[in-house]
């Protein structure tokens, strides 16, 4: 027991030792001390609690200490704690032992990642030359793609043919001469040329179906063929115009020619030679005059022509007419395609596909028909046909150039592709097909003249 509770607190209000007179026991011993009590009541405490700073409550107190002796019972009768203290329950050492719930796991510090380097600056001028490489690149692809799928095609239909001429060789020639076996070669050749027009035409159909097969939604819909919804109307002046034109890049044709020659040089061109001498069969007046134009307008002014549409149309026309020139591996022939691609091009851009193949038909089975009539009738036909191509190409040419030439400027500046555009040229695959047919074209040219 502690000093404090065997010691009476002086300092206990008078409200507890109120308490403790009438809670505890008379003993006989203290008797004379009980009737020292007054016997009056006592009056109610105040109502209002006792305020310590108050001075004047203080000095006029109702309760004076004299009438109410403070220690009159020893406080070590009842100990002032009779209860022991609660003993609370200490916490477990071992959380996860005695509680009925896991404890949560103590996680890691998050790893430290590896700090990377901040992106570069993105060139807006490099992300614009990428997309219009992707833009060109992929009809050129396509159109690259073609044209392997009908050499291949060549290719087979030349070997398989080689091979069943071989074996119809007659069985006599195994002791035959050189002069003699020369003979024979020299006559299958003959044979084999005149299958030119054969082998063109399954080398045509295989590519068109090529296409068909890359291209189906488009070529299959009437769009493809009959143009863009509001296109213009084909008029028979119009017609005509593009007809003065296409007889114009003859005239050119046939000056350029006149040119060399004047200076001793005849140039030669292997792609229309083999023609002219193929051209007497009808399997090679077909494809000539027909099938091939159909072919070539379906990839060069219909897929290739349309897809590259969307960067302008004097890019669209001018690209389609490049490729449509390198194609023919021919530098004199891919001249003269060039500039009637260029007029191709503007009909099936403004007009349709349809109005295009037609001129294209025009150009090679009329013109070409005309032409190789001529030769075969001698010299005098020739060079009538020869004066009437120069004089209506021409007159023709200049008379369209006086009416609309300022329109055709117009439509050249309206259609003006945007600022870059030709950096799609520097695609993968415009490079390719453009290397690989010029360098055939230029070989053929050298070794054409070379010969003559």
């Amino acid at each position: 027991m502690s000093m404090n509770d065997s010691q009476p607190n002086a300092t206990q209000p008078d409200t507890q030792a109120a308490d403790d007179t009438t809670t505890a026991p008379v003993n006989s011993t203290d008797a004379s001390t009980v009737d020292q009590i007054p016997s009056q009541p006592q009056d109610p405490l105040p109502s209002q609690p006792h305020d310590p700073h108050d001075q004047s409550a203080n000095s006029q107190s109702q309760y004076p200490q004299s009438q109410y002796p403070h220690n009159q019972y020893p406080h070590n009768q009842y100990p002032h704690n009779p209860y022991a203290p609660y003993a609370y329950p200490q916490a477990p050492n071992s959380p996860a032992q005695n509680s009925p719930y896991a404890p949560y796991p103590q996680y890691s510090p998050y790893p430290q990642y590896a700090s990377y380097a901040a992106y570069p600056p993105v060139d807006p001028v490099k992300i614009h030359r990428r997309a219009l490489r992707k833009a060109v690149g992929r009809p050129a692809g396509l159109t690259l793609a073609y044209q392997g799928v009908i050499t291949l095609a060549s290719f087979i239909v030349g070997a398989v043919l080689g091979v069943y001429y071989m074996l119809a060789l007659p069985s006599h020639l195994n002791g035959a001469t050189a002069d003699e076996l020369s003979s024979v070669i020299n006559e299958a050749s003959l044979d084999i040329a005149k299958l030119t027009g054969v082998i063109s035409l399954a080398c045509s159909i295989t590519g068109f179906l090529f296409m068909l097969l890359m291209r189906r939604r488009d070529i299959l819909s009437k769009r493809f063929w009959a143009g863009d919804p509001g296109h213009a109307r084909m008029k028979p002046a119009w017609l005509l115009v593009f007809i003065v034109l296409i007889i114009g890049a003859q005239a050119a044709f046939l000056l350029l020619n006149f040119a060399f020659s004047a200076i001793g040089v005849d140039l030669a061109s292997p792609t229309s030679e083999q023609i002219n001498e193929a051209s007497t069969t009808v399997t090679m007046w077909l494809y000539v005059g027909l099938i091939g134009p159909i072919v070539e307008e379906v990839v060069f002014r219909g897929v290739l022509m349309k897809e590259l549409k969307p960067l302008g149309k004097n890019f669209a026309i001018l690209t389609s007419a490049i490729m449509f020139a390198l194609y023919h591996d021919d530098v004199i022939q891919g001249l003269f395609a060039f500039s009637v691609g260029l007029v191709l091009g503007f009909v099936a851009m403004e007009y349709s596909l349809f109005w295009s193949i037609t001129l294209h038909v025009f150009n090679n089975a009329v013109l070409g028909g005309l032409g190789s009539l001529a030769d075969a009738n001698g010299d005098v036909a020739a060079t009538i046909y020869v004066v009437a191509v120069l004089v209506a190409g021409i007159i023709g040419v200049s008379v369209v150039m006086f009416r609309h030439g300022w329109g055709l400027s117009v439509f050249r500046r309206i259609n003006r592709s945007a600022p870059g555009t030709y950096w799609g040229w520097t695609s993968g695959c415009f490079i390719t097909f453009c290397s690989i047919n010029g360098l055939v074209a230029l070989v053929s040219f050298i070794g054409a003249m070379a010969i003559s």
